[in-house]
């Protein structure tokens, strides 16, 4: 192939099989990616030759190579983690990896999934899939991100970054993890290759102020992030440290300062209370309300207590939904639906917005019955009137002809 680097000539697996590489596909922050000619299975990530500790990637992603966890594809060939697979080679070293290559025409990063705006509209570039998405379709996600997080514990690595932007959902609620020469990991002589990046709002509260540059992590840190993925997936893209109502004193803090102090929406003794355009913690089945004062609550003080991934999918794949009473939405059976009570919260807030008085809240369709009842009332009691008029002009009509006649007979003789 033609390629401005010349390190692509010549380009070899680390098994010495020489690959064709395709035109790019993308450009990252730390490499570009190509796809590989004969191999429709695989893409190809060769790193920028300036990458800053270029050496030391390289070798991680070649301990990483020697270490797939099992279940990284899945037996039906879905890519739940874009694990290096095997080692470039050029002409003077190692240059990348090749990976297996995943379906993202049709993928959408999770928080498009959490958030319910996105779902209801998404932009035209956006797979439109997501617009049919139910609470069950979410409940899924859920489990199926558990199931990535689970696979990458099998062997010695940490997600760490385990944001947002990291995770991909197909069509079919699956779920793939990115970057994943991005984790923490240890290879087979013990040494651990540190993931120095990370969103503040899904940083273990264990991890604040800490260099994550010198700081290795542990896996009840990515428990924690996925308790906070699953509660916005679940809640309506609440995140359980950033919105709420504060009951403390002064501004309410920042997430990493809540999550420290177990304060977090809804959650048992907490200053941050559920705000009322958000669905209550009451909803969910018990059995997960408990999983998550275990990871927020409780975690906050002992984080190898926060629940492992497997807990987290056998419990949500007990949840069995159900229509709500008015039909327009999924709910845990036997629970209250939060989603129409926060569409009458909405409501009742755009009548205070107006100056509605309170008394005028009664249902449109209840006041149209009562004006239609008022009308048919004095409907009916113009007509009466009517027929008493026509009643009282008769009468007189015969009491005047009477009179007439009467009066004729008598004085005409």
């Amino acid at each position: 192939m033609s390629d401005a680097d010349p390190r692509l000539d010549g380009v070899r697996l680390d098994t010495g099989e020489p690959v064709n590489l395709m035109p790019l596909l993308a450009k990252a922050g730390e490499g570009t990616v190509y796809g590989v000619v004969g191999h429709p299975e695989w893409v190809a990530k060769v790193f920028h030759p300036d990458l800053n500790g270029l050496a030391s990637k390289l070798d991680k992603v070649a301990a990483m190579v020697q270490s797939c966890p099992s279940g990284s594809v899945q037996p039906n060939g879905f890519v739940v983690l874009t694990w290096p697979e095997r080692l470039l080679q050029g002409r003077s070293g190692p240059v990348g990896y090749v990976m297996p290559r995943i379906e993202t025409a049709t993928a959408v990063e999770i928080h498009t999934m959490s958030n319910p705006a996105n779902r209801a509209d998404p932009l035209p570039s956006t797979p439109q899939w997501i617009r049919n998405a139910t609470w069950q379709h979410l409940v899924n996600i859920a489990a199926n991100l558990c199931l990535a997080v689970e696979v990458v514990h099998r062997v010695d690595a940490v997600i760490g970054d385990f944001q947002e932007r990291n995770i991909l959902v197909s069509d079919t609620t699956e779920v793939t993890l990115v970057d994943c020469d991005s984790m923490q990991f240890i290879d087979a002589g013990g040494h651990r290759y540190l993931c120095g990046v990370g969103r503040p709002e899904f940083t273990a509260p264990e991890l604040a102020g800490l260099n994550l540059r010198e700081q290795a992590r542990e896996k009840s840190s990515d428990l924690f992030a996925l308790a906070v993925h699953i509660h916005q997936l679940l809640m309506a893209g609440n995140h359980p440290f950033l919105r709420g109502t504060w009951t403390g004193r002064g501004e309410q803090p920042d997430a990493l300062s809540l999550a420290r102090a177990g304060h977090w929406a809804g959650g048992p003794n907490s200053q941050l209370r559920t705000h009322p355009l958000a669905p209550s913690l009451g909803f969910l089945p018990a059995e997960i309300q408990r999983l998550f004062v275990r990871a927020f609550t409780d975690g906050a003080r002992n984080p190898a207590g926060r629940p492992s991934a497997g807990e987290w999918r056998a419990a949500l794949s007990r949840i069995h939904v159900t229509r709500c009473e008015s039909g327009q939405h999924q709910i845990p059976i036997g629970a209250g639906c939060p989603w129409c009570a926060i569409a009458g919260e909405r409501r009742a807030r755009k009548r205070r917005q107006r100056g509605v008085p309170a008394n005028s809240a009664a249902p449109a369709t209840a006041r149209s019955k009562t004006l239609s009842n008022t009308l048919a009332a004095n409907t009916k009691l113009i007509v009466i009137g009517i027929w008493s008029a026509v009643a009282v002009v008769v009468v007189l009509t015969v009491f005047i002809v009477w009179a007439i006649l009467s009066g004729a007979s008598s004085f005409g003789l």
